[in-house]
């Protein structure tokens, strides 16, 4: 046995001379310089690294929540704001979850991805995935330029279970409904208590740890110089609503606003599945008091987030490196043109949401007032990441408006189409919704006795509750929408913010003829199509506006 160890250790000995006289030779050489360095000594430059890319999306929040007042109460959001850019003129191309999601991952209109509602057969998670398109979105473009993806919260629509898209490195995704309080991290299932754990200040938690876990990790969990792709997703302000427990008291005199289409005083002008609705009740304005105060709590635990983020990004010396987009996947109604608490429509309170952007490079405390939408966010993406945008997407990069000279205004988009389906479900007319209809969704209890009401001109317009199926133009100064029925809407803008005055049947025939043709264009439009119907002018309209005749945008 002796004689064993000895020839082992004699052997080493033998290995370890050899690497001593190789490492030797190596620093020799490194020390004599070569004939090409003698001639013309090599400048060491650094590569810049890709930026790390964080997206905040929060649910349904509509862009007058983050009012100048609101802000007082979000100091992290303000002072996001006062560090980045502000796009005053975002927009979503369709008012509903799912739909809005399928467009930010894959940057298509809705007539291209197909995700059409929230709930098969027409949309929702398994349709997206049935689809194929797990296969080529946001996280899989940047993955294969070598980035690490990591996703908290809110997915699509109907996801369930312990599956983990494709292209996400780590997966903290809810997992069940609006109402679920379970996690899927990573493939096993973790059941969080929603009296003991706000899922929002979770979600806070184990983005922050991601961060001051991975920045600048060594092998072999990271490589150094790997960026991250972040995506967040509250579920505030979406309802119900909930806000963490410290803020339960918070805001207890918040007021609802009642812009002039709150509880408009006429409608007749408007579709049916509008004009027949009843003035607001007192139960109703009073549940949407609650529901405002409760939306704007439940943000604070968001812009608690915020401040954690940024922290975590300061301390791990990435801030600087990182790209922090704030967002919404569409807006919200409560209480305009006689309608209650939802979404859905191509009206401004429900297809203007906030954007806002800090990263390097991106100017401080400016605004601009690009038209931009939620096609853009996954183009951006890419282009950050320096990662090939598919063909067939729609949207385009925002990075040219992230710069101290962006973009002309007179280069960028000027029209767009919102898209919507009709709502086919059990659930009643937005306008109907109250505290107390809504409790049978959740207890089993039996419906009420008017749970139908106006059901007879709501089902023959849209093919079940809510509103019927639309395209929509949205110009600079004009929304233009028609609907199956055979209905139009028409509102210029610069008169009429608030959209009351539907002008349709009064409107010239050749500024009704100008927006359906531009409508026309982008009805069925695929990706370079679309990006160039949302630019140019026709002849028509440029000899138009050099008249100073109204152009249709």
């Amino acid at each position: 046995m002796a004689g064993v160890v000895g020839r082992g250790t004699n052997a080493v000995v033998r290995a370890l001379y050899a690497l001593l006289g190789l490492a030797a030779l190596l620093l020799l050489a490194a020390c004599l310089p070569s004939a090409q360095s003698q001639q013309q000594p090599e400048e060491v430059k650094d590569e810049p690294q890709p930026p790390n890319v964080v997206l905040i999306l929060t649910d349904d929040l509509a862009l007058e929540d983050v009012n100048a007042e609101a802000l007082e109460n979000m100091p992290n959001l303000k002072s996001l704001m006062e560090n980045g850019t502000t796009f005053e003129n975002t927009f979503v191309t369709n008012s509903l979850c799912c739909p809005s999601r399928a467009t930010i991952l894959r940057g298509q209109y809705t007539h291209n991805h197909q995700i059409l509602s929230n709930d098969p057969p027409r949309g929702g998670y398994e349709k997206f995935r049935y689809l194929g398109y797990e296969n080529s979105t946001m996280a899989t473009w940047v993955k294969e330029q070598g980035y690490r993806t990591a996703f908290f919260g809110k997915y699509l629509n109907g996801y369930v279970g312990t599956s983990v898209p494709l292209g996400w490195d780590e997966w903290y995704g809810i997992s069940g409904n609006f109402l679920s309080n379970d996690l899927n991290e990573n493939g096993r299932i973790v059941r969080y208590d929603p009296d003991r754990d706000h899922l929002d200040d979770v979600l806070s938690e184990k983005a922050s740890d991601y961060v001051e876990r991975t920045a600048g990790a060594d092998p072999p969990f990271f490589t150094t110089d790997r960026p991250f792709l972040m995506w967040i997703g509250t579920k505030a302000p979406h309802q119900p609503a909930t806000p963490a427990p410290r803020h339960e008291d918070d805001l207890a005199d918040v007021p609802l606003p009642q812009p002039s289409s709150f509880d408009e005083k006429d409608v007749s002008d408007k579709p049916r599945w509008v004009a027949d609705n009843p003035s607001l009740s007192a139960e109703q304005r009073q549940y949407m008091e609650g529901l405002h105060r409760k939306r704007l709590q439940s943000m604070l635990a968001v812009d608690d987030m915020i401040g954690d983020l940024v922290d975590s990004l300061r301390e791990s010396n990435e801030l600087d490196d990182t790209y922090i987009f704030f967002t919404s996947d569409n807006g919200f109604h409560l209480g305009q043109h006689r309608l209650g608490a939802g979404k859905w429509t191509a009206y401004e309170e429900d297809i203007r949401v906030p954007l806002v952007v800090r990263g390097p490079g991106v100017p401080e405390g400016k605004t601009l007032p690009h038209m931009v939408l939620n096609n853009d966010l996954a183009p951006t993406f890419a282009d950050l990441a320096g990662a090939k945008t598919p063909s067939f997407v729609d949207g385009r990069s925002l990075k040219p408006l992230l710069d101290a000279e962006p973009a002309p205004l007179e280069d960028w988009r000027r029209v767009f189409v919102v898209e919507g389906v009709a709502e086919r479900s059990e659930v009643p007319h937005p306008p109907f919704i109250t505290e107390s209809s809504v409790k049978p969704l959740l207890t089993g209890d039996p419906l009420p006795k008017d749970w139908r009401r106006n059901s007879a001109a709501t089902a023959e317009l849209s093919e079940g509750w809510g509103r019927p199926w639309q395209k929509a133009l949205r110009t600079k100064n004009y929304l233009y929408a028609e609907y199956k029925t055979g209905e139009h809407e028409l509102y210029d803008l610069r008169r009429d913010p608030y959209q009351l005055d539907n002008f349709y049947k009064t409107a010239p025939p050749d500024l009704v003829a100008r927006l359906e043709a531009r409508l026309d264009a982008l009805r069925q439009c695929e990706a370079e199509e679309c990006r160039g119907a949302e630019n140019g002018l026709t002849a028509e309209e440029r000899r138009a506006a050099e008249f100073g005749e109204p152009a249709g945008g």
